[in-house]
């Protein structure tokens, strides 16, 4: 499946009507989100539940079990789906509940749009009661961006001949790119059968831009053709360094993402000064909010300017984002059919750490008298949590995979655990464990960039994609470091830099 987005330009009356069904859609959702947490309050006061979960719990955790334990758990796991089948809490129950209160707003939304926002609800439902969601959320009207759908037959119905669609009492004309290639790569789409649209809207500096968005069957039409020959990528947190047949690549992802973030900041500030100067009773003498006061935020005309703008931004931030890691993306396929990658879990490298540990190093500290003592301070205990809202990398590797499958070419991953390519040496055959600052290795007498070199090594990895092929890594070194010398070498002249990645 793939999408296709057409420009809506609706008039006044349109315009408002379509806000009309997002506040809807906001009420629909919220009143999901009201019920869920209810019921999920109620499920966890049930003790014999609690006491279920405790031993499936325990069950889980034994690597081999028995006979009996298999046919405990799954016992288990029956009586626990009951249980919550009975308070309510399952995908068809919560569309049962949410009927009623979508039969109010029967002229502005179809049965299947009340369903798909019922559906989003229960996603979070899913990840609260069987993953690691923290907390089912209400959300405001300015957050929804979306209006869904699960047919062309039901609620919003887009007509491939006169280009319009009809939504309940609307009609709106659906407006071509003006550019002749993605003109001609959209009428090309639109030969597909449509599965089902959606309503997206964006915050412009002249208000909210509508978009209808056409989710339609098959493969998109190609734009791009693959190149040939083997590829090994090794995924870091804000690069990616790539090791192909015939040359090599040490990309930055969204490396002006920075003037974004300075902008957002600058705002985010202002708007923080504004609020605490028309809000004074929400805060305590020593500047933190009062938890217990009930009243409602006053907000001013000037902090819903700036909402509009840091609205705008986030737009523009997420857009290039998905822009660059599309160009590079397209860059490397260009280059390889079949492309090989280290698996990486960036949901772990997110989240803080939970140990408590000192320095082994003693640093200097001067006291209030003046006096200097030496002590081992505390290890920091976050990660790399901002580096990867920044740089979404896992959103690079999900559009690599899409785009190289797509084109007919091949996406492999290589097992973490046992590939070892970032202390792996196949001059040795060892593996030998370096620290992270540490950006460059000696390999055979030659130094060479340790991302490059994993690069090289998981192209040249085994068939089981386990272990790298020795042979095959002796065989193809010295051309490796002429293509890994070359790309360097114009890099430093062109001026180009990240000392704490890079190692220049």
């Amino acid at each position: 499946m793939h999408t296709v987005q057409l420009l809506l330009k609706p008039t006044t009356y349109e315009r408002a009507e379509i806000e009309r069904r997002f506040h809807a859609v906001s009420h629909i959702h919220n009143v999901c989100v009201k019920r869920m947490r209810k019921q999920i309050a109620l499920l966890l006061k049930d003790e014999e539940y609690r006491n279920w979960r405790t031993e499936y719990g325990s069950l889980s955790k034994i690597e081999k079990p028995s006979k009996a334990e298999k046919e405990r758990k799954k016992a288990l796991a029956s009586d626990m789906n009951t249980r919550r089948t009975e308070l309510g809490l399952s995908k068809s129950e919560l569309e049962k509940y949410i009927k009623v209160c979508g039969a109010r707003y029967k002229k502005l939304l179809s049965s299947q749009q009340v369903q798909a926002e019922a559906g989003n609800v229960w996603k979070g439902v899913e990840d609260y009661l069987f993953s690691n969601g923290k907390q089912l959320h209400f959300k405001k009207f300015r957050d929804f961006r979306t209006i869904g759908g699960k047919s062309n037959i039901n609620g919003i119905c887009y007509d491939t001949e006169t280009r319009q669609i009809q939504w309940l009492g609307l009609q709106m004309q659906c407006y071509l790119p003006k550019k002749a290639s993605d003109r001609e790569y959209v009428l090309q789409s639109l030969d597909h059968k449509i599965s089902y649209c959606m309503i997206k809207r964006q915050m412009f500096p002249n208000g909210w831009r509508y978009h209808i968005i056409l989710v339609l069957k098959d493969d998109a039409p190609q734009k791009l053709e693959h190149g040939y020959g083997d590829m090994g990528i090794d995924p870091g947190v804000s690069t990616m360094a790539c090791t192909a047949d015939t040359g090599c690549v040490l990309e930055e992802l969204a490396p002006e993402t920075d003037r974004y973030d300075r902008q957002i900041q600058k705002i985010l500030q202002k708007m923080e000064r504004s609020r605490r100067k028309s809000n004074p009773n929400k805060y305590n003498e020593n500047g933190t909010i009062k938890k217990n006061d009930p009243s409602r935020w006053k907000n001013s005309k000037n902090y819903s300017r700036l909402l509009r703008r840091l609205q705008i931004l986030y737009r523009k931030r997420s857009q290039y984002i998905l822009t660059s890691h599309r160009t590079l993306c397209n860059r490397l396929i260009q280059m390889a059919d079949r492309i090989r990658m280290e698996r990486m879990t960036y949901k772990a490298l997110q989240k803080r750490s939970k140990k408590t540990e000192r320095q082994e190093k003693l640093s200097e500290v001067k006291k209030k008298d003046g006096s200097i003592v030496m002590i081992r301070k505390f290890k920091k205990k976050k990660r790399f949590g901002r580096s990867i809202n920044r740089r979404a990398p896992s959103l690079f590797l999900t559009e690599l995979e899409r785009k190289i499958t797509t084109a007919g070419g091949t996406y492999e991953e290589v097992k973490t655990e046992t590939f070892k390519a970032s202390q792996y040496d196949h001059s040795t055959d060892e593996c030998t464990k370096i620290p992270l600052k540490q950006r460059t290795k000696m390999i055979d007498g030659h130094e060479v960039q340790r991302d490059l070199y994993s690069g090289f090594l998981i192209k040249n990895a085994d068939d089981s994609l386990e272990h790298p092929d020795r042979e095959k890594c002796k065989k193809e070194f010295l051309k490796f470091i002429e293509m890994h010398d070359k790309l360097i070498e114009d890099m430093k002249r062109s001026g180009i830099s990240m000392k704490q990645c890079f190692g220049f």
